[in-house]
């Protein structure tokens, strides 16, 4: 069968026909526009792309400190469980690094409402917005490329913090840099570049900065000292160098140490003056560290302990120390050895307070004197002298001491001797019998003018005793000087002033009638 299109069309009416004209039009573009949304879905499918365009702003809603509301791939970052901080808090510490100017609180000023803060880099674009709505709060960061923004966000401050650490590596005062295992230098910081420039005409930097024959892989981490010696046109330079082993090579940084260096040595060669000094004394040293261990004594510590360098060598406890002393009997026996351990504490204990100072005297004779004294960082010294001769001589000049005051004691005319200040140096029993002074006071802080009133109480009349007090004062002349003296219940003496040596003097009371004193005073 034949269909005949214009014979069916010819029968139409003109809005049929424009009708079916219409329909055609519409069931066309229809067609198209499924056709084109399958193609794009399909396209999307294989490049991988959204269906809706990334958003470029994340908003964040607060309501004084706690936050109403926030983008979903935010949620975990702003998590505050487990946390002090408020919510405001929290989004703060995350924004401030980029967003410097951030307020404090959630809040604007009094007649502000709105505010646009742009981030800290100039290569960043994102900008931050805040809106002031009564109570809350809402900011808007917007990004300058699609994706997800804290995602965005987090490469925006890991790429401002990686800029810092480069920043922060590149200035800093030491030298840091990187190389391969065959010591070639790959990076260098600008320490290390000055450095360079320094040593320029030398031999090469890294040698011996590096140590690039290191092959040994059980050892990640290599710290060493070196020199570097800019022949002569410099002063030599210490470093101490630090390697960490890395896949390709080495990380190293350098210290320069040369201040510590040249202060170990000046230590080191003072020590060694010390050690000099120390050798040439005659009194014994032993110090002791805080740790109660002998760690430095002299040879005359050995001459006067009769101890062996081997044992003082071994660096023996101070227990160990007195022990020794004690069995080669340079020490007092101890009374009790029960309570030994515990009189020896006292002793360190003392002496680490500077409260130790003993004489010792040892059954061959001689005597010592031991001293302790503190030092900084809980270190005890102990000095040993030999004072023997220093006692011998304070024991034979106390026997002449004795044997002057005997004499004096054993002539029956009363005197007094001053030396050149005016103190009483001597007076024997018939002086202190006859002004009736007590035998056991003591005299030696009575000047003459005390003298001078004693003698004018005891005096019946004051004639010639202000040319005496003068003539004592004075002492014009080397001559001697007699007066008679008119005293109570002794009547006429013989007042004699003598001039000794060094500007002393005597002054004797020769009594003229002794064998008329009263019984009961010359019991007196």
């Amino acid at each position: 069968m034949t269909f005949d299109i214009g014979t069916h069309l010819a029968g139409l009416s003109l809005y049929d026909t424009l009708l079916a004209v219409t329909l055609s039009v519409l069931l066309s573009l229809g067609s198209i526009g499924l056709i084109t949304i399958v193609t794009r879905r399909v396209a999307r499918a294989h490049t991988g792309s959204p269906d809706v365009a990334a958003p470029t702003t994340s908003v964040f809603l607060f309501d004084e400190q706690r936050l109403v509301s926030a983008p979903a791939d935010w949620r975990d970052n702003l998590d505050t469980a487990g946390q002090d901080a408020s919510d405001w808090d929290v989004l703060r510490r995350q924004l401030l690094p980029r967003f410097p100017d951030l307020p404090e609180l959630p809040e604007l000023g009094p007649d502000e409402t709105f505010r646009s803060l742009k981030a800290r880099c100039s290569d960043d674009h994102g900008v931050l917005r805040i809106r002031q709505i009564g109570r809350r709060l809402r900011l808007t960061l917007r990004e300058s490329e699609a994706g997800s923004l804290v995602h965005l966000h987090a490469a925006q401050l890991n790429g401002q913090r990686l800029d810092q650490m480069t920043a922060l590596v590149e200035y800093l005062p030491i030298p840091i840099w990187t190389m391969d295992t065959s010591g070639h230098v790959l990076r260098k910081n600008a320490a290390y570049r000055a450095l360079e420039e320094q040593l320029e005409g030398s031999s090469d930097v890294n040698v011996p900065l590096v140590r690039n024959g290191e092959t040994a892989t059980d050892r990640p981490v290599l710290t060493y000292r070196i020199m570097l010696d800019p022949r002569g046109r410099l002063p030599e330079r210490w470093f101490d160098v630090s390697a960490r082993r890395i896949e390709d090579g080495w990380q190293c940084s350098a210290q320069d140490v040369t201040a510590l260096v040249r202060a170990e040595l000046a230590q080191r060669n003072f020590v060694q003056t010390l050690t000099k000094t120390f050798a040439q004394l005659s009194t014994g040293l032993a110090i002791f560290d805080r740790d109660r261990q002998l760690i430095l004594f002299n040879p005359s510590l050995v001459d006067l302990t009769s101890l062996s360098p081997e044992f003082l060598t071994s660096r023996p406890a101070l227990s160990h120390f007195f022990d020794h002393l004690r069995d080669q009997r340079i020490m007092p026996e101890p009374k009790n050895y029960a309570s030994w351990r515990e009189q020896l504490n006292a002793l360190v204990s003392a002496a680490a307070d500077g409260r130790y100072q003993k004489t010792w005297s040892l059954p061959s004779g001689a005597t010592y004197r031991v001293t302790g004294r503190p030092h900084p960082n809980g270190v005890v010294a102990f000095l040993f002298e030999d004072i023997s001769d220093e006692i011998s001589m304070t024991r034979r000049f106390r026997q002449q001491l004795s044997l002057s005051q005997s004499v004096l004691d054993a002539i029956t005319d009363p005197i007094v001797i001053f030396d050149a200040q005016g103190l009483m140096s001597y007076c024997n029993a018939a002086y202190r019998r006859l002004f009736h002074i007590d035998p056991d006071e003591d005299l030696s802080q009575v000047v003459i003018r005390d003298a001078h009133r004693t003698w004018c109480r005891k005096a019946t009349t004051s004639t010639g005793l202000g040319e005496l007090l003068e003539r004592l004062l004075t002492r014009p002349d080397r001559q001697d000087w007699t007066h008679t003296l008119q005293l109570r219940d002794v009547g006429e003496v013989s007042c004699r002033v003598v001039p000794l040596v060094s500007g002393a003097c005597m002054v004797n009371f020769g009594l003229m009638r002794v064998a008329a004193l009263p019984v009961e005073t010359a019991a007196e």
